[in-house]
């Protein structure tokens, strides 16, 4: 059967920057194992399936060369942006929101557009949470990233935080220390391992008056990719970790660059939103489209 399979890249405005994804859409019929071995071949950090026969309840699939995962930050700006250029979905000018089924329930997408164009795509992210309840050996954290263990901002905690899958959450007192990090990926798999978690996500927060500018790296050998120029759901549980302690207001979009030392820059846009007392953390920004072919399978 022919499919058609696109490949973004998120994040961005430009190909070869950011954070590349695969889309195959019209995935009905695949098994599970097919999926896998094509998000294998492909090699991308993540593709996303979507499954299009019944067009009122569209629902979509992860997964990384390895395995799957229930949640993607810029697969998800990617195939959000499939669906508008591929005719598949009507929008209007401005706000769309639209329902999508994943494998943590209907997380809605809300897609901006601006002169019959996709300006951005941003998503609901999972319910967050925190978990301080761990110990973590800060010498063999250093090693692992190959950094001296004097390297973390003493004014913020070390957490695991979530918004679709966990992520340590690791703050580094100056930027060049993020910048040096050549990570030992057997260690952090190690630790990955021990404390249940994805990735590590080491930042720097940056402060120019009232402005906040956050940089970040995400090491995630568990799941075969050892570093990630983009990732959403990393940032978006960053962002929540932030604003728990005050270093971020709720309503306000915060930029998290990434990807820098990779060469393939990305700008990822997030914010905490509170409406009638309920608390959503939404993170988003631009894809391009890079590659559109067609597969058999």
């Amino acid at each position: 059967m022919e499919r058609k399979l696109l490949i973004y890249d998120s994040f961005t405005t430009e190909v070869f920057k950011g954070n590349p994804a695969g889309v195959l859409l019209g995935a009905d019929g695949l098994k599970d194992e097919e999926m896998q071995n094509i998000a294998k071949e492909l090699g991308y950090p993540e593709t996303v399936f979507l499954f299009l026969s019944k067009p009122e309840k569209i629902k979509v699939r992860f997964f990384t060369p390895k395995e799957e995962i229930d949640l993607c930050g810029h697969a998800t700006i990617a195939y959000g942006t499939a669906l508008v250029e591929c005719g598949i979905i009507q929008v209007a000018e401005g706000e769309n929101q639209i329902g999508i089924e994943t494998n943590l329930g209907i997380l809605p997408i809300v897609i901006k557009m601006k002169n019959n164009k996709v300006e951005n795509v941003m998503m609901y992210q999972a319910s967050p949470k925190i978990d301080q309840n761990f110990i973590i050996n800060k010498n063999e954290l250093a090693e692992a990233l190959n950094i001296s263990s004097d390297s973390f901002e003493d004014g913020i905690e070390i957490v695991k935080a979530y918004t679709g899958v966990w992520d340590l959450m690791i703050p580094l007192k100056r930027k060049e220390i993020l910048n040096e990090i050549n990570g030992n990926m057997e260690k952090i798999r190690k630790i990955s391992e021990k404390l249940d978690i994805i990735s590590l996500h080491p930042f720097y927060i940056e402060k120019i008056g009232i402005e906040t500018k956050l940089y970040a790296r995400n090491f995630a050998p568990i799941v075969d990719i050892d570093e990630e120029a983009a990732t959403g759901t990393s940032n978006g549980a960053l962002i929540y970790y932030l604003y728990t302690i005050e270093k971020i207001e709720s309503g306000k979009i915060i930029v998290v660059t990434q990807g820098e030392k990779l060469g393939r820059k990305s700008e990822i846009m997030g914010k905490v939103q509170i409406k009638d007392e309920k608390l959503d953390v939404l993170i988003g920004g631009t894809a391009v489209k890079f590659v559109e072919g067609k597969i058999e399978i």
